[in-house]
């Protein structure tokens, strides 16, 4: 499979996948092209000069979605589309178009504005003049080298880690490789004299806090006391599982039996129906 078709196939099954979580969409991405989120994770990363990750980009993707759904139907409340594509609360939702489009989403709504399209493309980004293009070529057939691999986890670090884009690593490229200098240090030698020269936004949007507030959680602290207590990856997160733990319950199926014994009711944005006192009640009375 060539490199475009590879990267097309994953992101047709992202589209189709949207309301899916992000571990979801990573597993069908996983079934169909074979390869897994952390290829894909390298690929995203560097077609979009260090811009996106597929985390991020699925991010992006899911709010065009649901901003298009949301102005092209005009029955569905605001709650229930952010509900629909995976978003913890109204709050949360309001706060991520504000923070892409610029405007609160009934704003955009009522204007009936048309949003572009933010699918990802290849061809924006490539200019089929760098050995990076030839690594590129090469991912889809399974082919790099360790030379490959280790150029490439540099470019990835390069702007992931240091914020360059991708033409100013493919000069520093080709400039280590006339001056015999290892790519990897000659990157970290040009981004300290940018450094010292002032000419280095340290300014990089902070995926994981999004993620944080998005799932109402409260500091790194408490991240990480979920992430021991569940044994994951700080992203394979769920509002659910922030729930469980908050409160103190043993699982999703002790949760479900505790709303139909309470009969709770939950519209999103209102405070979660379900409280300490209420777990301990229905405890005492199932023994």
């Amino acid at each position: 499979m060539s490199k475009n078709k590879v990267l097309d196939n994953a992101l047709s099954i992202i589209d189709k996948y949207i309301r899916l979580n992000h571990k979801d969409i990573s597993r069908k991405i996983y079934a169909e092209t074979g390869f897994c989120d952390q290829d894909f994770n390298k690929f995203i990363s560097v077609c979009s000069s260090g811009a996106l990750t597929l985390r991020s980009y699925i991010r992006k993707r899911r709010l065009y979605f649901a901003v298009c759904d949301m102005i092209s139907n005009h029955d569905k409340t605001l709650a229930f589309i952010a509900q629909e594509y995976g978003y913890s609360d109204q709050s949360a939702f309001t706060r991520a178009v504000k923070a892409e489009y610029g405007e609160a989403p009934a704003e955009l709504r009522k204007a009936k504005k048309e949003i572009p399209d933010n699918r990802l493309s290849l061809e924006n980004y490539i200019s089929n003049s760098s050995r990076l293009d030839s690594i590129i070529e090469r991912l889809g057939a399974d082919n790099l080298s360790n030379t490959d691999w280790q150029y490439f986890e540099t470019f990835i670090h390069a702007t992931d880690e240091l914020g360059f884009d991708t033409s100013t690593c493919c000069l520093i490229s080709e400039l280590s490789e006339r001056l015999s200098i290892p790519f990897g240090h000659l990157l970290e030698q040009c981004f300290e004299m940018a450094i010292e020269n002032n000419q280095y936004d340290e300014f990089h949007p902070d995926e994981k806090t999004e993620f944080m507030m998005d799932l109402g959680i409260e500091g790194d602290e408490e991240l990480q006391e979920l992430c021991q207590h569940y044994n994951c990856r700080w992203y394979d997160l769920t509002f659910i599982q922030v729930t469980i733990y908050r409160l103190g319950i043993d699982s999703e199926d002790e949760l479900d039996k505790i709303w139909k014994y309470y009969d709770c009711k939950w519209k999103l944005g209102d405070p979660y129906p379900v409280t300490h006192q209420m777990v301990q009640d229905y405890r005492s009375k199932h023994k």
